[in-house]
């Protein structure tokens, strides 16, 4: 089952949470949360206010196999349920409790393909804007939920900070980078200490940038017997309004407009979202 650690100041403040392996085969969470939480052990590190809650594996099942996921999306299906018919929603049961209960939650992610790290920004509300300018990554996307909603019922998001949202809580989720990469655990460890020094929790100082903003525009669901135009893609490359997409049995899936590759999925199964497409806001 799901392990969660809460340290607790004696001082009043705010609830953050942490969330690591939302996707089982996504190491950076856990990895970076267990070096902080060590630090919170040993008094290296010390709470000022507050208190902070961190779920290093919360898909333990697919983490011990070094899966993405072992039945469902657990990020596409992150919603309370009476009778919950996966292992993935008997997780989500447990979780949403988790987040009823926080005031931030911050979700810890990474990627399939090689790129720079962001962040989804998917509620820009004032004090989400002030967290992510704090965060770490140079660069943020905005408007999954818009997508999502253009899709309809063919195809649902119900993911972490859709919830977290929809409870009032400030919320960010971070891409570290490619799931196989040294640098994306210190990511996630820098994005944690800097969530904690920007809600006061620890007495640490923070600096301010302004990340660069794109916005997602099209997603793409892999089906059979099509291929990516470039098997090689890294995150956030750009391509020119009409350059080959997807490859199909007839005409290919072109580009809409000039813009960005966003994380685009090489072992996506048939079904499953492939590659998602934006433009600089």
């Amino acid at each position: 089952m799901i392990q969660t650690y809460t340290y607790t100041s004696l001082n009043k403040g705010p609830h953050v949470l942490f969330f690591g392996a939302i996707h089982g085969n996504e190491v950076c969470g856990p990895r970076a949360l267990a070096q902080v939480m060590k630090e919170l052990d040993s008094g290296k590190l010390q709470l000022q206010k507050g208190s902070a809650t961190f779920v290093p594996v919360c898909n333990p099942a697919a983490y011990a196999q070094n899966l993405r996921l072992t039945e469902e999306n657990l990020n596409r299906i992150f919603k309370p349920t009476k009778t919950p018919r996966s292992y993935e929603a008997q997780m989500a049961n447990v979780l949403c409790n988790l987040v009823d209960q926080c005031d931030v939650l911050l979700d810890i992610h990474s990627t399939t393909a090689k790129g720079e790290p962001f962040m989804y920004l998917d509620f820009p509300t004032k004090t989400n804007r002030a967290w992510a300018e704090v965060l770490g990554p140079t660069g943020a996307v905005v408007g999954w939920p818009e997508l999502y909603k253009k899709f309809g019922k063919s195809h649902t998001s119900f993911d972490t900070t859709t919830y977290a949202h929809s409870r009032g809580k400030d919320t960010l989720l971070v891409e570290c980078g490619q799931h196989k990469a040294a640098s994306a655990t210190g990511v996630a460890y820098n994005a944690v200490r800097n969530t904690l020094a920007h809600y006061a929790l620890v007495a640490e100082q923070t600096h301010n940038y302004k990340p660069a903003l794109a916005k997602i525009t099209n997603g793409f669901f892999r089906n059979e017997g099509e291929a990516l135009a470039n098997p090689t893609w890294k995150h956030m490359d750009r391509v020119k309004k009409g350059a080959a997409l997807i490859n199909t049995k007839n005409k290919p899936v072109v580009a809409p407009h000039d813009g960005y590759i966003i994380m685009p999925k090489f072992d996506a199964a048939v079904g499953q979202d492939w590659l998602y497409f934006g433009r600089d806001l």
